[in-house]
């Protein structure tokens, strides 16, 4: 799942934009016209984790923290990720 700003994602991730401004299945995450918050990924596009990663890395975006945990088959992973804006 994916949680941001609405343009960043879109930017990262093009293959999503019209399911984000689908009003009809998007209550859970469009609750600001600027952020998205836990945007299911894999639901809308065939991306794995670690594409995701990749194309995050490839912008210039840097790893902050990770999580995980789990029990039997029930296993998650969460990680951070920010990008410093260049000063203007």
């Amino acid at each position: 799942m994916l949680s941001g700003e609405r343009c960043v994602i879109e930017e990262l991730f093009p293959e999503v934009a019209q399911a984000m401004m689908d009003a009809r299945s998007s209550l859970a995450w469009n609750h600001d016209h600027r952020f998205i918050i836990r945007f299911p990924l894999n639901g809308y596009c065939k991306l794995t984790s670690m594409q995701a990663i990749q194309r995050l890395l490839n912008a210039c975006f840097t790893l902050v923290t990770s999580n995980g945990g789990g029990v039997e088959g029930q296993q998650f992973s969460e990680y951070l990720f920010c990008r410093r804006s260049l000063p203007l």
